[in-house]
C-alpha cells in the first residue's frame, strides 16, 4: 500500500524520532554546535514536509518554534523544556499518523474519498479470555467517485503461503483467441516471466514475442512500440494508473493493451456462499468495476474494447484497451 506520499510520511516519522534523540544528546552536551545544527536542520526539514502535506498549522507552528529556540539558545535545558519537547514529539507523531490514515483512505485511482466496503478479521485466542482478540487484518474501501475498490489495510504474519492466482492452459488459449479478434498482426510485448503459462501459450500461438521483466519495463528510455502489450500481472502497488500509463507508452497507434485483476465482487459472493476466507489469498491493491475501469483507462489515453468477468469462485476481470490516436 505504498505511495510516494506514504513513503514520505514514514520518513517523517523516523525524522521525528531522530530529532528528539539528537536534542536529548544536546541537552547533555549543550556546547556542541554540531548537535545544535543537526537539530535545527531536522526540525526545519519537518516544517517544510508538514507544510507540503498540509498538516495542522498548530503542529507546524510548534515545530518551527522548537527550531527557533534551539537555534538562538532562547531556553535552558530544564524539566519544563523537556516536557514541551515530548509534547511536541507526540503531537507531531499523532498528526503524521492522521495523515497516514487519510492517505490510506484516499482512492489511488482518482484521489476521491472512499468508504469501508469489506473487512476480514482474524480471531486469536490466548491463554485467558482477556487475551482473545478479533482483529481486522484486511480492509477494502470503495471509492464514492470512480467506484473502484482499493486496499486500505493489510497485515501479514498470520498465515504463511497465501495463495496467488494461477492461469490454466485453457484460460490462456481463450484470452489469446480473444486478443486475436482485435489484433491479427504485429509484435507482442509480454511484460512478465517467460516461464509463465501465458507466455508459453502465446509462443505456441505464433506471436512474435518480446518479454521484459516487470521491474525493468518502466525504467527504459529506448522504447520500441508494439501492436499488443500484455501485462501478465499487476504489481503490488496502489499507483495502478502509473503502471497502465507506463505500459501504454509501448503501444503503437491503435495498439491494444491487455491486463486483468481480481473480481472482488464475485470473490465476496463466494465468501458469503461458501465461507471462503479472502484474507488467505494474495491481496490486490486495486480491484476494478466496469465504470471504474472506463474512467481509469481514459485517463491513460486508452479506451476499453472488451471487459470480461471470467472464472467462478476466484473470478477475474479481463480488460482489453486500445490506444487512442
Amino acid at each position: 500500500m505504498t505511495t510516494d506520499r506514504m513513503n514520505q510520511l514514514v520518513i517523517m516519522v523516523n525524522l521525528c524520532s531522530s530529532v528528539v534523540e539528537g536534542i536529548e544528546h544536546l541537552m547533555s552536551n549543550w556546547k556542541n554546535e554540531r548537535l545544535k545544527e543537526d537539530a535545527v536542520s531536522g526540525l526545519m526539514t519537518l516544517v517544510g514536509s508538514l507544510k507540503e502535506m498540509q498538516a495542522d498549522k498548530a503542529v507546524i507552528h510548534e515545530t518551527r518554534w522548537m527550531a527557533k529556540v534551539i537555534k538562538n539558545w532562547l531556553f535552558v535545558y530544564d524539566r519544563e523544556f523537556k516536557d514541551r519537547l515530548y509534547r511536541w514529539y507526540f503531537s507531531a507523531l499523532k498528526e503524521i499518523r492522521n495523515l497516514m490514515t487519510e492517505e490510506l483512505e484516499t482512492c489511488p485511482v482518482c484521489g476521491g474519498k472512499g468508504k469501508p466496503h469489506y473487512g476480514a478479521a482474524v480471531y486469536m485466542e490466548g491463554g485467558t479470555k482477556e487475551e482473545s482478540v478479533l482483529k481486522p487484518v484486511r480492509v477494502y474501501m470503495k471509492c464514492r467517485e470512480c467506484r473502484n475498490y482499493y486496499l486500505a489495510k493489510e497485515e501479514g504474519g498470520f498465515f504463511k503461503g497465501k495463495k496467488g492466482h494461477r492461469r490454466t492452459k485453457a484460460g490462456c488459449q481463450r484470452l489469446l483467441a480473444e486478443l486475436g479478434t482485435f489484433c491479427t498482426e504485429g509484435a507482442m510485448l509480454f511484460i512478465g516471466g517467460e516461464r509463465s503459462q501465458l507466455y508459453i501459450e502465446a509462443e505456441k500461438a505464433g506471436y512474435v514475442l518480446k518479454a521484459i521483466a516487470l521491474e525493468e519495463a518502466f525504467h527504459r528510455k529506448d522504447m520500441e512500440t508494439y501492436s499488443v502489450v500484455v501485462l501478465e500481472e499487476l504489481p503490488k502497488t496502489r499507483d495502478i494508473k502509473a503502471v497502465l500509463m507506463g505500459a501504454a507508452e509501448y503501444l503503437a497507434e491503435g495498439g491494444i493493451l491487455w491486463f486483468d485483476g481480481l473480481d472482488l465482487e464475485r470473490f465476496l459472493g463466494s465468501l458469503e456462499k461458501k465461507g471462503t476466507s479472502i484474507w488467505k489469498r494474495e491481496a490486490q491493491e486495486v480491484c476494478f468495476t466496469k465504470d471504474g475501469v472506463n474512467m481509469l483507462v481514459q485517463a491513460c489515453g486508452l479506451c476499453v474494447q472488451s471487459y470480461r468477468r471470467v472464472g467462478t469462485a476466484n473470478g477475474r476481470i479481463e480488460v482489453i484497451a486500445k490506444k487512442l490516436v
